[in-house]
Formats: structure tokens, sequence, C-alpha cells
């Protein structure tokens, strides 16, 4: 695909802040749920059609009234928005994705004169052949779940607005309602968002006979726990087994689902038949040992943990979740710290985007007695993720290691009323502010 089409779609969904003129409540409402992805909220509070609204705003109806699949009044909305600007591509998308499905020829004859005069290369790569031709609506789906699979992929796509994403698959689905792999990464999509529910309709549009199916319904039943719906997951990824009995992923998802609901043992009984039975795709085993050494370091089995760790390097010595993990439980234990710190090393070289990497880094540095180089990295993690209760803690521990007592003092408060039960701190840290309050 032409690497400019890209970079001209990744510039146009990067996240920009615009100031929103709007006073009224029914505005405010509107705009809010445009940003929580919540289009049926934001559809019933959207403002009259003839109403007088600059292009930002109509851009949110558009973009609302598009992602609820309500196309011909999307175009009206398109039409307002090219009296006042003929270049706007989403508008033209509109536009021409309602001509296409009425099979008339209005909106290319209004578009032909200006693709002459003016460069645009998402509406040409979408809808035209090289040679000219117009595609079909098939092909012109296709092309858009291209760009933007491609785009995502791209590094320079990190903040991106997913209002804009999800407009465009939206209308890969209206081209083409058969094309399912447009369904599903809308769900992925919507699943990375935490909008679960939603994630689980466009799920559900994935027929039994797609590729496509089961791992629909594995993500399903997972997210139904995340929802605080464990028992309704548990019970329907039970079944999928019972219907699936040689989908053998099928019992790793359901370790995968006792694990994130904390039943550990459970989890580690799924993962070791699976490991004992030796049915997995070998590249993938050194995930299990890493799953299930996670398991029983959380049930406070690190000996076993230690151990799965390791098997899991021996047979993938790169992954950096393995590297930090292990790495970071020496550290806990003041165990192996300069080859802790070596591992940390390797891990952030191989995700340098990962805070929680290089939080680990920057208390490697610490336990090792580098506090000038613990300090720069982990006021780095603090302004990547200034809520991280466990990192305010850390960098609280440097500062107080470079006599920045005060200082210290403060993270440590902040830790204290940030953190979570199961981060297992506020001991230590009601601890430490009672030593330092002490004198």
């Amino acid at each position: 695909m032409n690497k400019h089409i890209i970079l001209f779609f990744i510039a146009l969904i990067v996240i920009t802040t615009p100031t929103y003129p709007f006073s009224s409540s029914s505005y405010l409402i509107t705009n809010t749920a445009v940003k929580l992805f919540d289009y049926k909220k934001a559809y019933s509070h959207l403002p009259p059609y003839n109403e007088n609204l600059n292009e930002i705003d109509l851009h949110n109806k558009l973009l609302t009234l598009t992602n609820l699949n309500l196309i011909d009044a999307a175009k009206k909305i398109a039409e307002q928005i090219l009296e006042t600007n003929m270049l706007n591509q989403e508008a033209w998308m509109v536009h021409l994705v309602s001509a296409k499905l009425k099979n008339s020829s209005e909106a290319l004859d209004k578009l032909t004169p200006i693709i002459k005069q003016e460069e645009m290369p998402l509406i040409n790569y979408v809808f035209f052949n090289s040679n000219g031709t117009i595609k079909s609506t098939q092909e012109s789906a296709r092309s858009i779940y291209e760009i933007v699979q491609s785009s995502l992929a791209d590094p320079k796509s990190q903040d991106v607005n997913y209002n804009f994403i999800l407009f465009y698959l939206t209308i890969s689905n209206i081209l083409d309602p058969e094309f399912y792999e447009g369904y599903y990464y809308s769900a992925q999509i919507h699943q990375f968002l935490k909008n679960f529910e939603q994630a689980e309709l466009y799920y559900n549009m994935i027929p039994s006979t797609h590729n496509l199916h089961i791992e629909s319904k594995k993500n399903i039943a997972l997210n139904k726990s995340k929802l605080n719906k464990f028992t309704e997951g548990e019970i329907y990824l039970l079944e999928l087994i019972s219907q699936h009995p040689n989908e053998d992923s099928l019992l790793i998802t359901l370790a995968d689902l006792y694990r994130f609901q904390k039943k550990y043992d459970q989890a580690i009984k799924y993962y070791s038949d699976f490991i004992n039975t030796k049915k997995y795709n070998l590249s993938e085993r050194w995930r299990l040992f890493y799953l299930r050494g996670i398991c029983y370091e959380r049930s406070s089995q690190w000996v076993l943990a230690e151990i799965d760790f390791l098997e899991s390097l021996k047979l993938k010595s790169d992954s950096p979740q393995v590297l930090n993990y292990l790495a970071y439980g020496w550290l806990e234990q003041d165990l192996h710290l300069d080859r802790a710190l070596q591992m940390l090393q390797k891990a952030y070289a191989g995700n340098p985007n990962s805070y929680y990497i290089l939080d680990s880094l920057a208390w490697a540095y610490y336990k090792n007695n580098n506090l000038d180089k613990a300090v720069q990295l982990m006021e780095e993690v603090i302004s990547l993720a200034p809520g991280e209760a466990i990192s305010l803690d850390h960098l609280g521990d440097i500062y107080f290691a470079l006599n920045r007592k005060r200082e210290a003092s403060y993270l440590w408060k902040q830790a204290k009323d940030l953190a979570e039960p199961d981060e297992n701190i506020t001991e230590s840290l009601e601890k430490k502010l009672e030593e330092y309050y002490a004198g």
C-alpha cells in the first residue's frame, strides 16, 4: 500500500483537542458522549438539522450518525460540511457511500472536477482503481480496512482518535455487510476502549462458519468477567467447550478467565493440563509457562513461579514481559541484582513504550545504588503514568534515599490515596509515613 496514504490517514486520526463553543447542556452531553464513544446517547441529544453549527460540531454529528449506521441522515450532514469545505474527506466518504448504495452517479460527477484540481489520496484509494475505474462496494470496504490496519500498525499512530477509526470501520461494513473482519476489528477497538457490551454486539455479528467465530466467542466470555459477570462468562465458555470439544485453545481461554478472576488454583490446573498434554503450538509454549508462572507468583508460590519464568525464557529469551516479571520478582527479594538489571535493560530495549518495564528498570538502578539514573527514569515513568501508585511509592523511596525527604513523604501520601487493595502497598506506605513524621 502507498505509504503516503497511510501517513495521510495517521495525520487525520491523530487526536486533537478542539475548543467547543457550546454552552447548552445538550451540546455538552453530545460532545462528552462522542468522546466516550456512546453514540446512542450522543444521538439522543443531537441538535436539529437546520441549526447553525460550525465544522467541528458537524463532524461530531457526522461521526455519530455514521457509527449508528444512519447513512441517509449522515449524508445530509456531509452535504452541510461540503458547502463550506469541499475538501473534507469524511464528508465525501459518506456522500460517496450513500451514492454507491443507491447506484447514483451524482456524487461522483460532483467529485471528479475537484479530484483533478486537488489531491485527495484517501478518497482516491478507497473508491478508484489505479487505472481510474470505480471499485466495487466490496473492494472499497476492503480498501478502508487495509488503511485502518496499516495505520494502527504504524508506530506513529499511538495517539489516535478512535471515533474516526470506528467511523471508517462502520463505513466498510455499510458498504459490505458481509465483511466480517470489519465487525471483528470494531469489536477489538471497543474492547480496547473497555466498551465491552458494544464489543459483544460486534462479536455476535460473526457467523459460526467464519474463522473468527471461535475467537469472537472467547472474547465475549472474557469480557463478561471484566463486566463483573464472571459466572455468566464461565458458563458461556464451558458451553462453548462442550460445543467444540476439539478446539483446544478454549481450555487456555478458560484458564485465562480463572486467572483474571484471581482463581489461581483453577487457572494453574488448566494451564498444567494443557502443558502436560502437549497439544499446543510449540511457538506458544513460552506463553503457557509465563501465564502459569504469574498464577504461581500471585498465589505466593515463588519457587514454582521462578521455574516457569526461567523455562519460558529458555523458549523465548527476548520476551520483554517475561524478562520484566522475573527480574522484578528478584528485585523485590534483593536477589540477583546485577542480572536483574541486565534483564530489564534487555526488556526495555525490546519494548521501550512500556512504562511498567521502565518502572522496573528504574527500580533496578535504585537497588543497584545508581540513584541518579533511578530518579531520572522514575520521574519519566510518573510523567507517563501519573496515577500509578506503585511508581509513586518507588519514586518516594528514591527521593528519600537522595535526602529529598519532604518530596518523598508527599509522593507516599499520593500513592496511599491511589493504591488499589490488590497492590498490597498500603501497609508499607503507612509505616514509612509514620516513621517520617516521627522524625
